[in-house]
């Protein structure tokens, strides 16, 4: 029976291999619903993480000064980076290197300390990133511009933005001038925010990019791909691009635009040979299945500043919605099967309104399969730490080719190795770790592939969506409670002691339920 008590130490071509080494990080997906088109006038943009089933990610708040003024920051891959100034503090999510993986990264395989892969986060200073959503170029554009093994990796980007960045404009600065000098060794399309503007960037290879400021009246999805379509470069307070964009994609032969009036189709450039992916198609229906298509073409999907008669306008897509949308829509969006899915690490929601103060972005966690998970509610300028439950740093998954007999939680599943110069997909079991249940990460990826891979009735199904479901319903209370906790608070050191306080409640109850939820099932 699965996730049946069992033993975990089985050798499998000479080793042990963890649970997440056949999977591909290219499956992410964000979403932004510009401030016009939203219920509560709020900006709402949102990112699930997917590397790989069963691969810890921690959640907690990067005190003030973790980073010192003209410290060498060095990260997995080779980029440095000198702070100018000691770091802001900020909410963060990392891969775990804690004690309990003896401190080694599960990206680059160091011991060397860093943080990796922090994938989004709120500083003091109200400045949101939200990064690592992986993408490519075309080869033709590739081999004029290659990455750089020395430049930055969307790993890092959290990192130094969040710890450097005083506004949304210093942030994206900041990250042009390094794609600018030192370029990037990965493409990406990453969201830059503070309660005045929403930035949007997409880097394809090694020193080009194009930045927007997006608009208020516009939504779109970015699953994987690049969402860039035809931008006149002359919309200079709206549009910041590498001074060689056109260039590059000229001496590819891959340019489409009209170089004397400085436009450029990004996708068509960079990417020509890109067709929609399923969860665009799975989005676009989500968005309004009266019009999604089941063969969407780029202009059914890509940002554009270009009207039809070939004036500059404000940011805008062809993508409608059918009503306004509310956090609730933005939570049921990654309940999409193609989107929330094992695969998932975590997914965030910023929410953020224009009021200057410290309650204007909130900040929506899930872990694991957003499908069964729960999104709870932080105030991150005001949050002091997190709930323990996520900062739980343990061993490994392991892949097993036979079944376990002594470990407490395992599922099949398959793994790919190498073998020689091919690779092979071999069929196995994934064991999590024994202390699971302390953990806030492994205890909805035990409830995630319970559900998917166990033997579990329509009834135990039910149950658990139905729990998840008024879980998920107390947490949108939560969020009206902190709401009242700010407002009745007599200074800030107090809201932000209360707030703290109550998220973690949240997630401590939360984590509880669910634990309980797992216990009565495996």
């Amino acid at each position: 029976m699965l996730f049946s008590k069992s033993k975990l130490l089985i050798p499998l071509m000479g080793g042990l291999v963890l649970c997440s080494s056949s999977v591909s990080a290219l499956a992410c997906t964000s979403i932004y619903v510009g401030s016009d088109l939203t219920a509560d006038g709020s900006t709402i943009f949102a990112r699930s993480e997917d590397i790989s089933n069963s691969y810890n990610k921690l959640f907690y708040v990067s005190p003030a000064g973790t980073h010192t003024a003209g410290e060498t920051y060095e990260g997995c891959y080779g980029f440095t980076y000198e702070f100018t100034h000691d770091s802001y503090s900020y909410t963060a999510f990392s891969d775990d290197n804690g004690d309990g993986a003896d401190g080694v990264c599960p990206d680059c395989g160091s011991a060397h300390a860093h943080t990796p892969y922090q994938a989004g986060g709120t500083n003091e200073m109200g400045v949101t990133v939200s990064a690592t959503e992986t993408i490519g170029s075309s080869d033709a554009v590739y081999e004029v511009d290659p990455y750089e093994d020395l430049g930055i990796e969307e790993a890092e980007i959290v990192t130094v933005l969040l710890s450097e960045a005083g506004s949304a404009r210093e942030a994206v600065d900041l990250l042009l001038n390094i794609y600018d000098t030192v370029g990037c060794c990965g493409g990406s399309g990453l969201f830059i925010a503070d309660n005045n503007e929403t930035w949007y960037i997409e880097n394809t290879t090694g020193h080009q990019y194009i930045a927007l400021k997006l608009s208020d009246s516009m939504v779109f999805t970015q699953p994987n791909m690049s969402v860039i379509g035809l931008i006149d470069l002359d919309d200079t307070e709206n549009v910041i691009a590498s001074e060689n964009l056109i260039a590059v994609a000229q001496e590819a032969g891959t340019y489409v635009g009209d170089a004397q009036e400085n436009t450029i189709d990004y996708v068509a450039s960079y990417n020509g040979d890109q067709t929609a992916n399923g969860r665009m198609i799975d989005a676009l229906k989500y968005f309004n299945a009266d019009e999604a298509s089941e063969e969407p073409a780029a202009s059914d999907y890509t940002i554009s500043n270009v009207d039809a008669e070939g004036n500059i306008v404000p940011m805008y897509t062809n993508i409608t919605l059918d009503h306004d949308y509310s956090i609730e829509d933005v939570v049921e969006f990654y309940h999409i099967s193609s989107i929330g899915y094992t695969r998932n690490l975590e997914t965030h929601i910023f929410q953020i309104s224009e009021e200057d103060s410290i309650t204007d972005t909130v900040e929506w966690v899930a872990m694991d399969d957003a499908s069964y998970s729960v999104f709870i509610p932080y105030y991150p300028m005001l949050t002091t730490n997190t709930y323990d439950g996520y900062q739980v740093s343990t061993a490994a998954s392991v892949f097993t080719e036979e079944e376990p007999t002594d470990a407490d939680l395992y599922y099949p599943t398959t793994t790919t190795v190498r073998d020689g110069d091919e690779r092979v997909t071999v069929e196995g079991f994934c064991a999590l770790p024994e202390n699971w249940a302390d953990s806030f990460y492994w205890t909805f990826d035990a409830l995630s592939n319970l559900v998917e891979f166990g033997s579990l009735s329509e009834e135990q199904i039910d149950n658990i969506n139905t729990t998840l479901n008024d879980l998920q319903t107390q947490c949108y209370d939560v969020y009206t409670k902190l709401q009242d906790a700010v407002a009745s608070a007599e200074t800030a050191e107090a809201a932000a002691e209360t707030v703290t306080e109550i998220s973690a409640d949240a997630a401590a109850d939360v984590h509880a339920a669910v634990v309980e939820l797992v216990n009565g099932v495996k």
